[in-house]
């Protein structure tokens, strides 16, 4: 009996220690670190295929992640094409399982919200996942009579259903592009504007498609190729919103902007232009407002040129955008993220506009960053800030923020740009 007893108690300690997750590493930490800690998952990275984070999102209390895995073209010896690997995992078990979806095409799109986790692919599906029930749905977005290829690439709710940009290319009719609106008999496909697309000629001209999108009152703004748009919820027509400023001594008329990302944040529109890298808040008239630089004063050359000298704070090639309500975060080709400091006030002053890296436990004197790379995405749960680096997925609790900002410049980048 009493090695019948022993051998129950050593099948339970098996038991409850063995991982069967993917790539998984327990999140416990102790209570004594600050800052940026491990979130419990460091992808398997192939110098031939990728592997690296490039998304962390979530659905409730399911965490998800998408990879920039590769695969090799068939019949095309020495090309790939991308084909993400998804993770999943209840937030807090440490354990991660991979998510296959029922399809032979590879996933283009990822995105999640309080009402379910919905993956696009390169072949016009968009299918639904179930994390409770582990089920799939294919949503059936595109109509079995449409014979067009297209790559799903982008997916969102307005006015609680969900919203799909789909475009493609044919040698025949070039770009194409279609947008759908769920309804109750299944979806509504929109009319949709022609969108600037060339530098040097406003008459070259593509379908609008979207990459991103926010909901704000009662209508979606749109990230594309030149610019925010928006889509008025009461007669789902499409009105452009007025161009970023110009940044360049160059820049006229023809020039595109394209939109990295779009947030609200205190009720205001805030929009990546991807173009320059800088970040903008929507006045709600016709002015975007730059929130990250400091322009200096005017310096007028021999030439005539007018110069303008600033001072970049937030970070080159910005990927990424979110906010807790009170706080800006954004993540890019820095292995920092940042948090914006245009009205955070005491302790560290009424500082107008500015950016701080959130350095704590991400760099060490001497040892170097947790991750070399960019910092491709981030996402906030609770009190609880995550990023999806090359190299993993890393956590911060928000009420270490304060310390891991303490000391360090609002403005560390100085950068030469002409108007």
């Amino acid at each position: 009996m009493k090695k019948l007893f022993t051998l129950v108690i050593l099948f339970l300690i098996v038991a409850c220690t063995e991982d069967t997750s993917v790539n998984s590493q327990s999140e416990a930490t102790q209570e004594s670190v600050m800052g940026w800690r491990s979130a419990g998952f460091t992808p398997v990275i192939s110098s031939q295929r990728g592997g690296g984070l490039q998304k962390v999102t979530h659905s409730g209390n399911w965490l998800v992640l998408m990879d920039a895995w590769t695969s090799p073209i068939e019949g095309k010896p020495g090309t790939s094409t991308y084909s993400p690997r998804l993770f999943i995992s209840k937030i807090g078990s440490g354990i991660w399982d991979t998510l296959e979806p029922p399809t032979k095409a590879y996933v283009k799109t990822l995105y999640a919200d309080s009402l379910g986790i919905y993956v696009g692919t390169y072949n016009s599906e968009v299918i639904e996942y179930n994390p409770e029930k582990k089920e799939w749905t294919n949503l059936n977005v595109k109509s079995s009579k449409d014979s067009l290829w297209y790559h799903i690439y982008g997916i969102h709710r307005f006015g609680g259903k969900l919203i799909v940009s789909m475009a493609g290319y044919d040698e025949i009719l070039g770009y194409h592009a279609k947008v759908f609106l769920q309804n109750n008999s299944g979806w509504q496909e929109l009319q949709i504007p022609r969108v600037r697309k060339d530098i040097y000629n406003e008459s070259l001209t593509d379908p609008l498609y979207f990459v991103d999108a926010i909901e704000l009152g009662k209508n979606l703004y749109v990230c594309t190729i030149d610019g925010v748009w928006k889509l008025d919820g009461n007669t789902l027509s499409w009105t452009e919103l007025p161009k970023f400023p110009k940044m360049r001594w160059n820049s006229d008329n023809y020039d595109v902007y394209a939109v990295q990302d779009l947030i609200v944040y205190k009720d205001n529109l805030i929009a990546v232009d991807g173009t320059n890298s800088r970040i903008y808040q929507w006045d709600g008239a016709n002015n975007w407002l730059a929130l990250d630089s400091m322009i200096l004063p005017t310096v007028v050359y021999a030439t005539g040129d007018t110069s303008y000298n600033i001072y970049r704070s937030s970070l080159y090639r910005i990927k990424d955008v979110v906010t807790d309500g009170k706080h800006l975060f954004i993540s890019g080709d820095n292995p920092c993220p940042k948090v914006y400091m245009g009205d955070y006030g005491e302790p560290y002053g009424n500082i107008l506009k500015g950016w701080r890296k959130i350095k704590l436990g991400w760099c060490k004197e001497g040892e170097g960053c947790v991750s070399t790379n960019a910092t491709y995405s981030l996402d906030i749960i609770g009190d609880t800030i995550y990023a999806a680096a090359w190299e993993g997925l890393f956590k911060m609790p928000l009420s270490d923020l304060d310390t891991a900002i303490a000391g360090e410049s609002d403005f560390s980048g100085f950068g030469y740009w002409e108007q």
